[in-house]
């Protein structure tokens, strides 16, 4: 019975559809595996992506950390300053002596 099993092509495509049907199941298993593998491994590169962009922003002096604030003495100093002028006469800023002029030829 083994030899005219083997012989027979009745029994031959029927185990050859019955191959190529679990073949293909196969390949279809693996290929989803594949698909989340792929689709996994672009989730953890975006995460990583970002958490080094975030890292970036907050570690390194050439970005900013904070708003720019203008360089300026403080409004309280200000207001000190300005009393103790007015307190001793000095209303206005002293200005510099005028430049040197050549005489008008």
């Amino acid at each position: 019975m083994g030899q005219q099993a083997k012989r027979d092509p009745r029994m031959r495509s029927a185990r050859a559809e019955k191959l190529t049907h679990e073949r293909q199941q196969e390949l279809a298993a693996a290929r989803r595996r594949a698909d989340a593998t792929k689709a996994g491994f672009v989730a953890a590169v975006a995460v990583l992506f970002v958490g080094g962009m975030s890292l970036a922003r907050n570690a390194y002096a050439g970005h900013a950390k904070a708003p720019v604030v203008p360089l300026a003495a403080p409004g309280r100093y200000e207001q000190i300053v300005k009393k103790n002028l007015l307190q001793a006469g000095v209303v206005a800023p002293a200005q510099a002596p005028p430049g040197a002029a050549s005489a008008p030829s």
